[in-house]
């Protein structure tokens, strides 16, 4: 899945669900979940309608909810997709990722006033947990009451609640104070609760986002842990990184590095001679390493043509 091999991973996620012979557990759940994201990688959006549908049949599950109302609102099925967010809502009306994931997704289809009313609904969640604090720290932050997420955030993290440095870092990041926000990467970084499949993710929300710097930072960060068992992903995502912030020189050099550690991505290859063309004065360069080569070559034919004379001449 993370190397784009969707055929290959929908087949043993397929073969994983035969193993089960009927047996619907957690595992099984996930996997289902993975296979949806297969075949709509493969933009088979059909398929993965009837895999979110037999899962939301089986238990209401609200991801299912969710993620097929994301598709519902992908084919223009506006209402449907409403449908199921609320669904989804009824389902886990304690869950604040699930009406950021709402707010978000209604957002980016221009339904601003909608998406805040989800947010202020999951304002009235009662708790007041570090947990609480930093998830109404980050929905505040999203209605645009910074203070008050800074304020929420702080306390969070001074309750042990790690990821609260994070969303610090982003928020003092989009707010321009990259020196706090540095600090609170760091902190963050030094939890112990990072790893660079969770690094990697927050790197494409950050992607998405268009935060290129926030998304580079979790990226590099993650690539320097001890393990990084999803290392070749991790490179090819930062090298498009590196591209939408249009610093071809960082993409050029670490895609050079990553063609000689995974010299089989053909994909990887050819990105590397769009780079090349694309840093100011290595045309040049490679124009002129053409010319030596073929000047080199021509004098080695009319070397080889005078020897081939002089042996005829000698014979």
């Amino acid at each position: 899945m993370e190397n784009g091999k969707y055929e290959e991973a929908l087949e043993k996620f397929q073969e994983a669900l035969d193993l089960s012979l009927g047996k619907v557990g957690e595992t099984e759940m996930d996997i289902c979940f993975y296979k949806a994201e297969a075949q709509y990688m493969m933009e088979d959006v059909e398929g993965a309608m009837e895999t979110y549908t037999a899962i939301a049949d089986f238990n209401e599950n609200a991801k299912a909810y969710f993620l097929r109302g994301n598709l519902y609102y992908s084919l223009g099925e506006e209402e449907k997709a409403l449908k199921d967010y609320a669904a989804a809502i009824e389902q886990e009306s304690k869950d604040y990722e699930l009406y950021i994931g709402v707010y978000e997704a209604l957002t980016a289809h221009g339904k601003e006033k909608e998406a805040q009313a989800y947010l202020n609904q999951a304002l009235e969640i009662k708790g007041n947990s570090a947990y609480d604090k930093m998830q109404k720290g980050r929905i505040n932050f999203l209605l645009g009451e910074n203070d008050t997420a800074l304020s929420l955030l702080e306390e969070a993290a001074k309750g042990k609640e790690k990821k609260s440095f994070y969303y610090l870092a982003e928020i003092y990041s989009i707010m321009g104070d990259e020196a706090s926000s540095k600090s609170n990467m760091k902190s963050y970084m030094e939890s112990g609760e990072t790893d660079s499949y969770t690094l990697f993710q927050i790197a494409n929300d950050e992607l998405a986002k268009g935060n290129f710097d926030m998304a580079i930072e979790c990226l590099k960060s993650a690539l320097e842990l001890e393990t990084v068992p999803n290392k070749q992903i991790i490179m090819k995502t930062l090298v498009i990184a590196y591209e939408q912030k249009l610093d071809f020189a960082s993409a050029l050099e670490l895609m050079t590095e990553y063609v000689e550690s995974y010299p089989e991505d053909e994909e990887a290859k050819r990105e590397l001679t769009f780079l090349e063309t694309r840093i100011p004065g290595n045309e040049t360069e490679n124009s002129e390493k053409t010319e030596d080569t073929e000047k080199t070559e021509d004098t080695e034919k009319v070397e080889d043509t005078e020897s081939t004379e002089e042996e005829s001449e000698s014979n």
